[in-house]
């Protein structure tokens, strides 16, 4: 004789089946995922020596609910049962008396769940999705029963959160795979490599502002693998924003049309274009990145939010945070300083990237803010790469490779320093614009 019935309503399910059919709804992932951290603690309470028999409504989402129970119970099988997807309670009751099990956790749907556990106890427990809810049978399944515990459905949004974060993170990190592929199949096109370090910091910046949150073993291993590749390509890309460059002061005028910096400058581009290829097969990048993919398509999170999940406000609290560095950090940026000016672009280009990427956690209007950093981080990129072809104008001046373009380097470094100027004094101009003239009385008081 069973002597003791916990009653299950199945866990959060999809909406529709992609067959339509009722019977088919799944549970969601975020709906799994959340039973399967909170039923082992649920199905404790019933002692450690508990013979648990699980029974379950044909229902796909009713099925996985069950599998749950049974990991969370040790029991081997589940039994089939028409009477929970049929809602029937005599049928039910008959099975159940006719049971030898002594601990039955039947899994079923509302409104049953409700009507038998008014059935047995007189009045019913709340029964949100998920909930399980013991009953002991003293007087079998035709007597009345007597409450032993009941423990709420456990709480889907944060794992909802946290499987929008994943999915993004899985996102960018398959688009970085396949950027990689792209490029060392045409290794010459400057996009391509464009695209393909867009990636690494894509992926390098959605690690950074998760790294509370993430095991410090996953993170870091992807951040070597990423900062490496990331570091091993700067000088390419380097090349090419600097031909970009020179091809424009020969449309201009600047550089005459026969000048032979645009071909010295593709003849380094080659040098450093099948340095970097070897290097990266060699460390087979192309694998790597795939391995670090599959890697990232399950992120590994820490104890306490493996247990609890995440919500939309430690996200967003996060952001604020992180936001309010990059805003104090500009506020004052010694535009002359180079080495600041390039962190501060980095950071505004990163916290981009998350807003971009996040925009369904971190809520419209900080999703919105994407588009604010960027236009930060193209302004300062402006001045920064204006700097960076004046270095390395100069610093390809000193090889012999260039020997014969020594002047055209010349005019190009001047150029960008004009440029650098231009720009450092119209960014100081438009700041000092923006600042409340001195003695100046706040808007609506008198001075």
């Amino acid at each position: 004789m069973v002597k003791t019935l916990v009653l299950v309503r199945h866990g959060a399910p999809e909406a529709a089946a992609a067959s339509g059919a009722d019977l088919d709804r799944r549970l969601t992932a975020s709906g799994a995922r959340a039973l399967r951290t909170a039923y082992p603690r649920t199905f404790a309470l019933l002692g450690d020596d508990a013979q648990v028999e699980v029974w379950s409504s044909p229902a796909v989402r009713a099925l996985e609910t069950a599998d749950v129970v049974a990991a969370s119970t040790g029991a081997q099988d589940i039994e089939v049962h028409q009477s929970l997807y049929a809602q029937d309670m005599a049928a039910f009751l008959v099975e159940l008396e006719a049971s030898d099990a002594l601990v039955v956790a039947a899994v079923g749907h509302a409104p049953f769940v409700d009507n038998l556990a008014t059935r047995l106890l007189g009045q019913c427990p709340s029964f949100g999705k998920g909930t399980a809810v013991a009953i002991d049978l003293p007087d079998g399944a035709s007597g009345r029963g007597v409450l032993r515990w009941c423990v709420a459905g456990p709480e889907v949004a944060s794992w909802e959160e946290l499987a929008s974060v994943e999915r993004a993170v899985a996102l960018a990190a398959s688009d970085l795979s396949a950027h990689s592929e792209a490029f060392l199949a045409k290794p010459e096109d400057a996009e391509g490599l464009r695209q393909f370090r867009m990636g690494l910091r894509r992926v390098r910046s959605l690690l950074q502002f998760l790294a509370p949150w993430q095991t410090k073993k996953q993170n870091r291993r992807s951040e070597h693998v990423l900062k490496e590749l990331q570091v091993a390509s700067a000088r390419l890309r380097a090349l090419d924003i600097l031909s970009e460059c020179v091809d424009g002061l020969v449309e201009s005028g600047e550089l005459g049309e026969n000048s032979l910096l645009p071909m010295a400058c593709a003849k380094e581009r080659a040098l450093e274009c099948a340095s970097l290829i070897t290097d990266m097969r060699k460390r087979h990048a192309a694998k790597g990145l795939g391995k670090l993919a599959r890697d990232l398509a399950h992120l590994s999170w820490k104890s306490k939010v493996a247990e609890r999940g995440l919500t939309s406000e430690d996200f967003r609290a996060r952001f604020d945070e992180q936001f309010n560095e990059v805003d104090e950090d500009l506020f004052g940026l010694d535009l002359r300083d180079g080495d600041a000016v390039y962190v501060a672009r980095r950071d505004a280009k990163e916290m981009h990237y998350v807003a971009e990427r996040l925009g369904e956690v971190l809520g419209a209007d900080r999703a919105q803010m994407s588009e604010y950093l960027d236009e930060i981080q193209m302004e300062l990129g402006a001045l920064s790469d204006a700097r960076s072809n004046k270095q390395l104008a100069e610093e390809c001046a000193k090889s012999p490779r260039f020997r014969g373009v020594r002047a055209d380097l010349g005019v190009v470094a001047r150029d960008q320093a004009e440029v650098v100027s231009a720009i450092t004094s119209g960014l100081e101009r438009r700041e000092a614009d923006a600042r409340p003239v001195s003695g100046d009385a706040p808007e609506g008081e008198e001075g």
